[in-house]
């Protein structure tokens, strides 16, 4: 697709464009007609503009904090000295929480549903289902339980909806768009061209549907255990070439550009680097220079290009959850072969990346190595994702020392200021849990080593 297509970013994102017939300006009903303020506008266009709300979601500040949480950044600087000692409160949120509901959120997702529904476009409903269940199952990793089933209700103060909860209606609603979009008929045009990432590639948007399915199967498994043979499942029909990356697509025009080429050099420079851990991680791996520039003093000029597609949900992601449910399940044999595969699809994007052959050899790893091999994998593909933070809750891997001895690098996002202040149903922070339900503290990781960065 056109990278550089035109797309509206902040401010218009809850309503794109209108269309209607030219008639003489000074006579008509135009002449009473503000077109900077639409009154309506098309489901296509509407599902446009809420892709790049969820892509400011998970590629701006959310990423970047947890990312020095994982220690694969350092800040140093201003409010980046704070977050790299884990200095934590509503503030850090920073409206997180309200952008899953408005500006592009769920109140347009919904709305582009029911016209879906009425049209009889199911292809269209199943997008926006998967962008729902994207963003809702994206709220439960950061904030457990959410207001959800009551969302969008006249109710003055809606309830919190248990973790768990949310995540079997995200599973629900996953399985409900992977039907409507196998579904066929003269009327499911779908999102077509206003599908930025996909282009209205109903067979695209399945895969993402069973990665994303895979993905939140596997962040209940530490509770429950069954979860990893359902992420198994999922997994195994997910997306597995890199070339079904779902991605965040920016043309590079003002207020469209990649946010960590707008952070890193418009707006904030200095303030984050790459954290020593990391670089020395990857001493010796190609993907040290597609990451970071040559002295690994910053990110590389390919992912500080303002037209960088940030990857979201990716086949190495898939291939990991892959190698490592099948290792969890028993099925050593597979998990390697997984393993291996995603190593091939992570010296596929390097190489097209950096212009240069990359080279990732096979790992012939067995036993507890395979695991962590195949953790270590992940921990670098995820580089620049917050599921390098959700897996670490969930397996203290890689078991990294807090940047201050005896601290704990936060589990969990409080809600935000202005939600808990218009529902009373959201606790005070002092009141808020450390932790979510689906991950509880680990006293030692997954070898048996104590855990330096959560609760013992």
């Amino acid at each position: 697709m056109n990278t550089a297509k035109r797309f509206a970013l902040l401010g218009v994102l809850a309503l794109a464009g209108t269309t209607g017939a030219c008639n003489n300006f000074l006579t008509g009903g135009e002449l009473s007609t503000d077109p900077n303020r639409p009154t309506s506008s098309s489901p296509q266009s509407r599902f446009e503009a809420t892709q790049p709300s969820l892509w400011a979601l998970l590629s701006s500040d959310l990423a970047r904090v947890t990312s020095v949480w994982t220690q694969q950044l350092q800040g140093i600087n201003f409010q980046y000295t704070s977050v790299n000692i884990y200095v934590h409160d509503e503030s850090t949120t920073g409206g997180f929480e309200a952008g899953l509901y408005t500006g592009g959120g769920l109140v347009d997702l919904r709305e582009i549903e029911s016209e879906a529904r009425t049209s009889g476009d199911s292809t269209l409903l199943g997008q926006a289902q998967v962008m729902e269940a994207f963003m809702i199952g994206t709220g439960a990793d950061l904030f457990g339980d959410l207001v959800y089933s009551q969302a969008l209700t006249n109710t003055p103060n809606p309830t919190l909806d248990g973790q768990m909860d949310v995540y079997a209606a995200v599973q629900s609603l996953l399985s409900d768009a992977i039907t409507n979009l196998a579904a066929t008929g003269p009327t499911n045009f779908g999102a077509g061209p206003s599908d930025l990432v996909y282009g209205g590639d109903a067979g695209q948007w399945t895969l993402l549907a069973h990665t994303l399915k895979a993905r939140f199967f596997l962040h209940t498994a530490e509770v429950n255990p069954s979860a990893y043979g359902d992420a198994l499942t999922e997994a195994q029909q997910g997306i597995t070439d890199p070339g079904d990356d779902y991605k965040a697509i920016w043309s590079g025009n003002l207020n469209e550009q990649n946010f960590w080429f707008q952070f890193f050099v418009n707006q904030r420079a200095g303030y984050i680097v790459p954290n020593a851990f990391f670089v020395d991680l990857l001493t010796g791996d190609p993907r040290l220079h597609e990451y970071f520039n040559s002295d690994a003093s910053d990110l590389s000029d390919t992912r500080l290009d303002p037209t960088f597609s940030q990857p979201l949900v990716t086949a190495q992601e898939d291939l990991l959850i892959w190698a490592e449910a099948a290792y969890r399940t028993g099925a050593t044999g597979p998990a390697l072969t997984e393993l291996n595969a995603a190593r091939a699809a992570a010296a596929s994007v390097c190489t097209a990346e950096t212009g240069s052959a990359c080279v990732i050899p096979p790992s012939a790893a067995s036993g507890t190595a395979l695991l962590r091999a195949i953790l270590t994998e992940k921990y670098i593909a995820e580089f620049q994702n917050i599921e390098a933070w959700n897996d670490y809750k969930r397996t203290c891997f890689p078991n990294v020392t807090p940047t201050v001895v005896g601290l704990i690098i936060p589990a969990r996002f409080y809600y935000d200021t202005s939600e808990r202040q218009t529902d009373t149903n959201i606790p005070d922070p002092a009141a808020q849990p450390t932790r979510n339900a689906n991950d509880p503290a680990n006293a030692t990781d997954d070898f048996g080593v104590a855990c330096k960065g959560q609760t013992p």
